[in-house]
């Protein structure tokens, strides 16, 4: 019993990551009020729609939380599966969870290895605040203050539980959709003069190699700029003030020098 649907794979991936990671010591409690809209399933962040775990830096707390929809049916999550429409979906449960370390993918650890830990919100729906029931909303909260550096791939094998003829059933499949980095605050552009390639948050301190509209080269787009154009307004040729680059030096300057001025690049 395949899940061929990224969508339910996310989904999945998302329930198992909950219930593998509440044995780890968190003192947060998360709220299931993500609005799904009309959905009957879903995950949020969804690493389908590019959407990740917030970056974690080094040395300092980290909180997200996930929020995942559970569908009631067995249909809602594919509706190509040999059962019928009110086939309920029982719950989920983990078998194994992983953190793959992407700069090296032979490298792999654990969440508490990395300084995380999570803990589940099921609405109070059993004793195990790590079982889940279909046709419900959950959350985990993620926190901890990371120990590591490095960019994660969170695989989770998890089990999926059905009854068929009145016996339970399960199939086990392994998902590699969620990612955690792992870092240090710092410039992100890599363009910059002083990129940090270990940066995951960027704190404002990037460094252009050029600055627009700075024509007098103090690394910032000021009334200097601004008197150095005026005093070449109306050169054709070798302007060293052209900065829209139509090789003069015109309103059109003006005009350009105007929509970035008080800008710096240091």
């Amino acid at each position: 019993m395949i899940l061929n649907t990224m969508k339910k794979a996310f989904l999945f991936a998302a329930l198992a990551f909950v219930g593998a990671l509440n044995s780890l010591e968190s003192n947060a409690q998360c709220t299931s009020d993500f609005d799904f809209g009309t959905e009957t399933l879903g995950v949020s962040p969804n690493p389908e729609l590019g959407e990740q775990f917030e970056p974690g830096v080094v040395g300092m707390p980290y909180e997200d939380v996930l929020h995942i929809l559970l569908p009631q049916y067995v249909l809602d999550i594919d509706s190509t599966l040999p059962f019928s429409p009110t086939t309920p979906l029982d719950s989920v449960s983990l078998a194994t969870i992983t953190l793959v370390d992407l700069s090296d993918t032979l490298v792999t650890t654990t969440l508490d290895a990395v300084g995380l830990g999570v803990t589940c919100n099921n609405n109070g729906d059993s004793g195990n605040p790590c079982s889940f029931l279909g046709g419900n909303q959950y959350c985990a909260a993620l926190t901890g203050i990371p120990t590591v550096q490095g960019s994660y791939r969170v695989d989770i094998s998890v089990n999926g539980w059905v009854t068929v003829f009145g016996f339970p059933f399960s199939q086990e499949q392994v998902f590699g959709s969620f990612v955690i980095d792992l870092g240090e605050e710092g410039c992100t552009d890599a363009t910059a003069l002083n990129y940090n390639p270990a940066a995951v948050v960027d704190d404002g301190s990037c460094i252009l190699d050029t600055c627009f509209g700075d024509v007098n080269g103090d690394n910032s787009v000021t009334v200097g700029d601004l008197l150095e154009i005026l005093a070449e307004f109306g050169c054709t040729e070798g302007c060293t003030t052209d900065i829209s680059g139509d090789g003069l030096t015109t309103v059109a300057d003006l005009l350009e020098l105007l929509s970035v001025f008080g800008s710096s690049c240091a």
